[in-house]
């Protein structure tokens, strides 16, 4: 299974962490930004499989699939910097920002994919 970074540890990367992880066999590696630092404990400690990572760039560094979940207010600060390979995929979830300006923002050629979580991905009842 791909290994799955996850930049913004807030509501719904805990959802989707969750979906992820509890009650499945076999989960994927998940790589946990800094940010939200409480968080990303937490579920580092409750799921042997996650990882908190030192930075976001190292969270990059470690995965296939990045999952973008800052908010929309300062994203560019948040993600400042980032060197994204095109060997990854981004998949943004942050509301009301376009696809275009966060390749703008990221300056990367990877395939960039926009999602909808829910709280409902926690239960896996929710499409994405």
């Amino acid at each position: 299974m791909e290994r799955i970074g996850i930049i913004g540890v807030g509501e719904i990367g805990r959802a989707i962490v969750d979906g992820l992880c509890d009650g499945v066999e076999e989960p994927p590696e998940i790589y946990l930004s800094p940010r939200g630092a409480r968080t990303s404990a937490e579920l580092s400690q409750r799921y042997p499989n996650v990882q908190v990572c030192a930075d976001n760039q190292d969270v990059v560094n470690h995965s296939d699939v990045v999952i973008i979940a800052v908010r929309p207010v300062g994203h560019a600060e948040a993600l400042a910097g980032l060197r994204i390979g095109s060997d990854r995929t981004v998949v943004s979830v942050i509301a009301g920002v376009a696809l275009s300006e966060l390749r703008r923002t990221l300056g990367t050629g990877a395939p960039l994919v926009r999602a909808i979580p829910l709280p409902a991905a926690r239960e896996r009842r929710s499409v994405t």
